[in-house]
C-alpha cells in the first residue's frame, strides 16, 4: 500500500493506518481503476446510457 503523509491530530486513525494498511486510499484506487475499465468497456456514452437506464421507470 502506498505510503501516506503524517497528519497530526488524527493518532488514532494513524495507527489503523499502520495496523492494517490504508484501506480508504487503497479502495479509493480500486475503485478509480474499476471505473476506467468500465469506461473502456462501455465507451464514453456509458454515463449517458447508464442515467437514461436509471430514469426508466
Amino acid at each position: 500500500m502506498t505510503a501516506r503523509p503524517h497528519s497530526p491530530g488524527s493518532p488514532i486513525y494513524d495507527q489503523l493506518v499502520e495496523e492494517h494498511g490504508d484501506v480508504l486510499n487503497e479502495a479509493r484506487r480500486l475503485a478509480e481503476i474499476a471505473h476506467q475499465q468500465a469506461d473502456r468497456v462501455l465507451g464514453r456514452d456509458a454515463p449517458v446510457l447508464m442515467r437514461e437506464y436509471a430514469e426508466q421507470p
